[in-house]
């Protein structure tokens, strides 16, 4: 019983052991990871502007309009961006927004709660492709009185 007993003691000090030298060490692993981590948690604002120029009401997921983006922050890039609107029930407005930088694209989301007063708006990512692959996203929309400048404001990370 006892040689059960001190094996099962010394099997357990020597799995501490290795993991805490493994946890202390970084390891090869924890290496490669930051290097493709680039912002957990990092503030981020993007400026869309000129993608409300429809010239009707559009509730179907159709184009609103096309436009120019500036991230800044976590992420930095700019370049033409497209928006589609949906009106999926009559308390929900949800925009797509398609932003093509030079270091690759971006999806984002806003949904809008319309039935709240004030309304509530979020932001996501919805998918990103090349250099933004895996990135993620959220935070609160805004726009500026006539609709036609949209101010996402929040954080991204990997």
């Amino acid at each position: 019983m006892r040689l059960v007993y001190a094996l099962t003691v010394g099997c357990f000090v020597v799995v501490v052991a290795v993991a805490s030298y493994l946890t202390f060490s970084g390891g090869d692993d924890a290496q490669t990871a930051s290097k493709t981590t680039v912002a957990d948690g990092k503030p981020v604002r993007v400026v869309i502007a000129g993608t409300n120029d429809a010239k009707e009401e559009v509730v179907d997921c159709g184009i609103v309009g096309e436009g120019t983006f500036r991230a800044t922050g976590g992420i930095t890039d700019s370049g033409p961006v497209r928006a589609y609107r949906c009106v999926p029930n009559e308390d929900l407005i949800v925009f797509r927004y398609v932003a093509k930088g030079r270091k690759g694209t971006i999806n984002y989301h806003v949904a809008i709660d319309i039935k709240r007063l004030p309304p509530v708006s979020r932001w996501k990512i919805e998918s990103a492709t090349r250099a933004y692959r895996g990135l993620h996203g959220e935070g609160n929309e805004s726009e500026n009185a006539s609709y036609t400048v949209t101010y996402l404001k929040g954080s991204v990370w990997r």
